[in-house]
């Protein structure tokens, strides 16, 4: 589509109040998320007109970046008692990567059962599989002691996984390097994968992902890479778009998460101007196409631009993913696919802010797997 008849199909849209398929809510309280926040949900579906999709982004285009008053505190939220993974469901698992692909020392996955999984009278019964994918500045373990995940996935009827993705200096950026040191999406894709359907009671082909931040790359590019692995997707406050990441001049606190610090990207996907074809094999945005055919979930808040350093925990950087995921949203729209957006005016990008997107996206997730 050019600009100009965008533009124009946009004005109408709005102009006619062409919102098909969107809702305003009001959002789940929560400790990071204030109950006079609004949260706008858009849901495109596969007959959607181009006027009614133009204006569903649109929608979603308005909403506010303001400070609405969350702090980005790194402390998480603890579980019932302290324990974020009872071990009566929780089993953290070493999975050896084979010979040739190389992942960090010591890579565990942990597996979070459903309630019952064990008992004598579901010995048969098996389950779908939600993937979820860390961040840069998260271990892989970071999904059970940093949000509520255990607490809410109580009443789902699933097998969560939370494969290790790399953490700090090495993380994987869910990518095989340019420069030969990881091969993260070999291992998650063709180790770790099949091993969850040969250990546990899976549902075959049942199965979804979730990525937070640098596990947005990952789970959509997963996704495109590999047709048919997963049912539906879901990213939070994830980097949907690498473009920006090829720049230089960002602040220091974001430059450092986004590849100009360690890790390089040049050494994850090469130069980008010489490796431009690498680069955008691996940027989200320029794989939209390719996820044609499954159920596309986009959860983040708008953030706003914070008076202090305040890092990668700040709204400022909750500002700048929310940039990126504007495009790939564009590009969905452009490509008439199908998906569902939930934002939030404002937002800090931290756990504690995560936890409202994880319990509103997951069941449907889980719905998916099984082809509702």
């Amino acid at each position: 589509m050019d600009v100009t008849p965008i533009t124009r199909l946009l004005g109408a849209a709005l102009a006619a109040g062409a919102l098909a398929g969107t809702t305003l809510l009001q959002p789940t309280p929560a400790a990071a998320a204030p109950d006079d926040d609004q949260v706008v949900v858009v849901r495109t579906h596969p007959g959607t007109g181009t006027l009614a999709a133009l204006g569903a982004y649109a929608r979603l285009m308005t909403v506010p970046s303001a400070d609405t008053g969350e702090v980005p505190d790194v402390q998480a939220p603890r579980e019932g008692g302290g324990q974020a993974c009872p071990p009566r469901r929780c089993r953290d698992l070493r999975v050896r990567a084979p010979r040739g692909v190389k992942v960090s020392d010591g890579a565990t996955t942990r597996v979070l059962l459903p309630r019952g999984y064990d008992a004598k009278r579901n010995a048969d019964k098996r389950y779908p599989v939600v993937f979820l994918w860390n961040g840069g500045q998260s271990t892989y373990d970071g999904w059970s002691f940093k949000t509520e995940l255990t607490k809410m996935s109580r009443r789902w009827k699933a097998i969560l996984v939370m494969p290790d993705g790399g953490f700090g200096k090495n993380a994987g950026f869910f990518s095989d390097w340019h420069d030969g040191s990881f091969d993260w999406e070999t291992y998650h894709t063709k180790v770790i994968v099949p091993w969850v359907d040969k250990t546990f009671r899976t549902i075959e082909g049942a199965r979804t992902a979730v990525g937070a931040s640098m596990g947005g790359i990952g789970v959509m590019n997963y996704a495109a890479h590999n047709p048919g692995m997963f049912k539906g997707v879901l990213s939070i406050s994830g980097a949907l778009d690498t473009t920006t990441m090829s720049t230089y001049g960002l602040h220091p606190a974001i430059s450092s998460i986004l590849g100009y610090a360690d890790p390089d990207l040049r050494r994850i996907w090469g130069d980008p101007i010489i490796d431009r074809a690498n680069w955008a094999a691996h940027n989200p945005k320029d794989l939209v196409p390719q996820l044609r055919g499954m159920r596309i979930l986009i959860a983040s808040g708008t953030g706003y631009v914070a008076s202090s350093d305040e890092g990668i925990y700040s709204g400022t950087f909750e500002q700048t993913l929310w940039n990126t995921q504007r495009s790939f949203l564009y590009e969905l729209t452009a490509n008439k696919i199908p998906y569902t957006a939930r934002v939030a005016t404002g937002g800090v990008h931290n756990w504690a802010w995560f936890n409202d997107p994880l319990r509103w996206g997951v069941p449907k997730l889980i719905k998916a797997s099984r082809g509702k």
